[in-house]
């Protein structure tokens, strides 16, 4: 009898194809979509789905190519590798100011009035905790909270009010 694959099996395939593709873009600046799945081996479906997740993650960015040819490298924006613990009071802030809208680092450091470092710690362990997500105009990084972390805040307010 086939047992479907559950969602814990899907979500495992993904981070085993998100590491293959990482390893990949780690060994060279910039991988055309069709290249990038000819040498990991993976179908382009399931390569586009691991791309969207990285992208996401903001771990991979997509580059500009020509014509119709999707380019991928590495990201950086920036943020600390740390580990999930408790969120700090700036933290708290920082996420608290996401919410609704996106900024980058230096223009949050401006409006909250705390120094960009201060800024980044915060957005590094918001990341720790998958709930910031950030993208790439150009060269300058944009961070907003993740799409289902909205979700849930306005209706967890909509129950209490």
């Amino acid at each position: 009898m086939f047992n479907p694959p559950t969602i814990d099996d899907l979500q495992q395939t993904r981070r085993a194809n998100e590491k293959l593709v990482l390893s990949a873009l780690e060994s060279k600046p910039e991988w055309v979509e069709t290249e990038l799945a000819r040498h990991t081996g993976l179908a382009l479906s399931h390569l586009r789905a691991a791309l969207a997740s990285l992208l996401d993650q903001g771990r991979v960015r997509r580059l500009p190519g020509t014509g119709t040819r999707a380019v991928y490298g590495l990201a950086d924006p920036g943020l600390a590798d740390v580990p999930a613990t408790p969120l700090t009071p700036t933290a708290t802030r920082i996420h608290d100011y996401l919410r609704g809208r996106a900024d980058s680092a230096l223009h949050m450091a401006e409006q909250l009035r705390i120094t960009r470092e201060d800024v980044m710690a915060a957005l590094s362990l918001l990341n720790a905790h998958g709930l910031v997500s950030c993208t790439f105009v150009g060269s300058l990084v944009i961070f907003r909270l993740k799409e289902a972390v909205v979700d849930k805040n306005n209706r967890d307010q909509q129950r209490v009010a």
